[in-house]
């Protein structure tokens, strides 16, 4: 049997070269596109399992319910919680603090800065990660120690064996000698600490710092390693009471939340494993990843995969006719329909087999190209791909091959070899080819309308209106410390290069590290309204620097000294001058920006005057809702500005050599500091960066969905064209012209395309719907993308089909009726 069906695969290759390989190239395309994207959603799936323990390890969260804001979960939580969280749950094994930081080594005055984090020397019972050189439990035990990567490592020395060199590290100006005491083992499993190139303790000065000692302040990230993967829930169920306890205090206790903190702050704990699709819905989570995202990426590859079954299945119907003598012939001959099954559901399986050997070579090429779309790690696990790719050939070939094998052993001898003509399968089969191509084309359409709404999408992102004007605009690294002299010294700089029209400093920017906030109370006629707002401090040439828009009122003006902040000791004998954003307006409940001037508002420590209402400034994800914010004044006469963030217009110099001329003009204020003068699209881009890596994903399965599908029309078309000879030469012997019958066959071709578009649009609506409803900011889902897809799924089925089309509409009607 085996070496009949070898030779029946062998023969249908040589008569019709067209079908087999189309046949073989469509399930190879489906085959390969899906384990691609199986691939990728395990590395997904997969992100964080491997860390050892990891059922037991968790990062404590902060949940922050503040008036006049929605109710939000943030990745980390204070330090200062560490100490009472191991008196009070028994349950935790070990505990470490991680804080991301920059940390850079600086050779002949340039910085190389590395992927790097200040933890505690717990941090390897904790994570269990492997060195390759040093043991785990010394590696950060003295003061001056330093784990790196393998590749830092070399990036540093050339070699891996670098234990006992010391390495200059820069921090924040700061140069302090470390001594290498651990490499860390190269990791082939995604998690989110396998970027880390650089890990150092914390130092001694860090431990005085705000989020060490108060509760309602954080710098990094806290993991506890819990006993039991049961203890998440049991210690879940009384950190409120945990915080009612210890975060407890006077209103004058700067370090306490309040006589009721658990009004406002929560902690939880968040399990690593599954972090990676719970980060997405984590305010300041850098790992999160929309789960509903990557089981539709999951969805496409299964359906890539069923469109090349379907396609399979119309190419096997549609030649099921030219096979039919041979059945009957065999059939007289003696073989039995189980025999004759047998034998086409070998050569289906065949068929499978080679095209899951292409669809695997097929997968190899796609991969490292998936990998540099999406950013990810991503490679050929031959483990998964070797379970996964029998079942696949196996379950391809069953699909494929199990219907033609039962129409084919199922024609009866003395109907086939008495008629004139091959059979058709009739309209049962007729209908089934119609709708195989109509939901291959619907499963297509849905797939391109979904592309198109989420890379206009991302280009919204890219490219919508901020609230302030970013061409001409460029922005630098936060300056540490507070030197005031520093700090005027360094706007002279800027301001004094060529091409600079304006220099200024806030306390924030784009993609900002430093937040200040503060409830604010306004006395309104219906009462007292409390509203939490953003606080940022600008100098003078802000407004010049950015250019956001005034609503109402006026920005800050020099010559007015009561705009100014007021120093510290008088803070509660002068009134400051004050902006707000329109959500803060919206917030207290002013009925326009114009009806906030001249109101009052204060917190405990200053009272301001609202001067001027600007619009909403985006600085942060277009998924988060705008916070409402307040803007204060600071001419660095008085006072200087913590970590202040500098930004500069310039014009008539190319970006580029902007960039250069001002971190030259830093380095010579600040030597010490590595500056990054950047655009705000590339200080930005993180937040939609992995929609578009993603979106290229949906480009790439849509490509793929409508390649199958057309091999599918394509089928048919052929199919039509071998049984249409006749009709058609009847239909132009009776006075029809060519253009008539390429109407007729047209019409014919498309109209499963036509219901498959009207089909896929609902569908579409309905899940871009859905997806877009997770941004702040998102474009309308107008009919235009919905016309673009439907209009080029069917240009490009005419375009399929018009070569059989024209072949069969200019047929000589003598020589079709003769060939029959």
């Amino acid at each position: 049997m085996l070496a009949t069906i070898l030779k029946s695969v062998v023969r249908q290759i040589r008569r019709h070269p067209l079908y087999v390989g189309l046949n073989v190239f469509g399930l190879a395309l489906g085959i390969g596109v899906f384990l691609t994207l199986a691939l990728l959603v395990r590395y997904e799936y997969g992100f964080n399992a491997a860390l050892p323990d990891v059922d037991r390890l968790v990062r404590v969260d902060t949940r922050w319910s503040l008036p006049g804001t929605a109710p939000g979960e943030y990745a980390g939580s204070t330090f200062h919680a560490l100490s009472f969280l191991r008196e009070d749950f028994p349950e935790i094994e070990t505990a470490a603090r991680l804080e991301n930081t920059g940390l850079s080594t600086v050779r002949e005055g340039n910085f190389t800065a590395f992927v790097s984090g200040l933890t505690d020397p717990s941090f390897f019972r904790v994570f269990g990660l492997k060195l390759l050189h040093g043991a785990p439990d010394e590696a950060l035990a003295r003061p001056d120690g330093l784990v790196l990567s393998e590749r830092a490592a070399i990036r540093l020395f050339g070699t891996t064996d670098v234990m006992g060199r010391t390495v200059p590290v820069n921090r924040d100006g700061v140069t302090v000698n470390h001594t290498v005491t651990g490499v860390l083992a190269r990791k082939t499993t995604p998690d989110f600490l396998s970027d880390i190139e650089m890990l150092a303790p914390f130092a001694s000065s860090d431990l005085t710092r705000s989020c060490f000692v108060a509760w309602g302040s954080d710098c990094g990230r806290l993991y506890l390693k819990l006993r039991r993967p049961g203890d998440i829930v049991s210690v879940n169920a009384r950190m409120r009471d945990f915080v009612i306890r210890h975060a407890a205090g006077a209103d004058s206790d700067a370090n306490a939340l309040g006589m009721h903190p658990e009004k406002v702050f929560g902690l939880s704990l968040a399990p690593l494993r599954g972090a990676r699709f719970r980060d997405f819905h984590v305010l300041y989570a850098d790992d999160g990843v929309d789960r509903t995202v990557i089981n539709s990426i999951g969805l496409m590859g299964l359906l890539a995969l069923a469109l090349a079954c379907a396609n399979a299945i119309n190419l096997a119907t549609a030649r099921a006719g030219l096979r039919a003598r041979e059945v009957a012939i065999r059939k007289t001959l003696g073989a039995s329909r189980k025999v004759l099954f047998v034998q086409f559901m070998g050569e289906a399986m065949l068929v499978a087999v080679i095209a899951g050997v292409l669809g695997l070579a097929l997968c190899e090429i796609l991969v490292p190209e998936v990998a540099s779309l999406t950013g990810e790690a991503l490679v050929v696990r031959y483990g998964l791909v070797g379970v996964l790719l029998p079942l696949i050939v196996v379950a391809c070939g069953f699909a494929s091959g199990v219907y033609p094998s039962m129409v084919l052993s199922g024609y009866r001898p003395a109907a086939v070899l008495a008629a004139a003509r091959m059979p058709s399968g009739g309209r049962g089969a007729a209908r089934l080819r119609d709708a195989l191509v109509t939901g291959q084309f619907g499963i297509a359409v849905t797939i391109v309308i979904c592309m198109l709404v989420i890379n206009h999408q991302t280009d919204f992102m890219r490219t919508a209106d901020p609230g302030y004007v970013r061409s001409g605009l460029l922005i630098g690294s936060a300056m540490p410390g507070n030197d005031l002299a520093a700090q005027r010294r360094m706007l002279d700089a800027l301001r004094a290069v060529p091409g600079v029209v304006a220099a200024g400093f806030g306390e924030l920017a784009p993609s900002p590290d430093n937040k200040t906030r503060s409830t604010y109370t306004y006395d309104g006629p219906s009462g007292p309204v409390h509203v939490h707002l953003l606080q940022d401090i600008v100098s003078t040439s802000y407004f010049e620097v950015y250019r956001p828009r005034l609503l109402a009122g006026r920005w800050f003006d020099t010559a007015r000294g009561l705009d100014d902040m007021p120093a510290r000791d008088e803070t509660r004998t002068r009134t400051a001058g004050a902006v707000l954003n329109a959500s803060a307006v919206s917030r207290f409940g002013f009925a326009s920006p114009a009806e906030a001037l001249g109101k009052v508002i204060g917190t405990g420590g200053i009272t301001a005057r609202i001067i001027g209402v600007i619009d909403d400034v985006r600085f942060e994800s277009p998924r988060q809702a705008i916070y409402p914010e307040i803007i204060f004044f600071d001419t660095l006469s008085k006072r200087p500005f913590v970590d202040p963030i500098p930004a500069v217009r310039f014009q008539g110099v190319v970006e580029s050599d902007m960039a250069r001329r001002l971190n030259r003009a830093w380095a010579g204020v600040l030597p010490d500091v590595a500056s990054d003068f950047s655009a705000v699209d590339a200080r930005m881009a993180a937040y939609y960066s992995g929609d578009e890596r993603r979106g290229r994903i949906f480009t790439l399965g849509a490509v793929a969905a409508l390649l199958i599908a057309c091999m599918g029309l394509y089928g048919l078309a052929a199919f039509a064209a071998a049984r249409r000879v006749h009709e058609i030469g009847i239909r132009k012997t009776l006075g029809a012209t060519g253009r008539q019958i390429v109407t007729l066959l047209l019409g014919d071709f498309l109209r499963p395309v036509v219901v498959a578009c009207l089909l896929a649009c609902p569908i579409a609506w309905v899940v871009m719907r859905r997806w877009l409803a997770g941004f702040d900011e998102r474009i309308a889902l107008t009919p235009a993308h919905f016309l673009i897809a439907v209009a080029g799924a069917v240009a490009i089925a005419i375009l399929t089909v018009l070569g059989q089309t024209f072949h069969l509409a200019r047929a000589e009607p003598a020589r079709a009726l003769r060939a029959e």
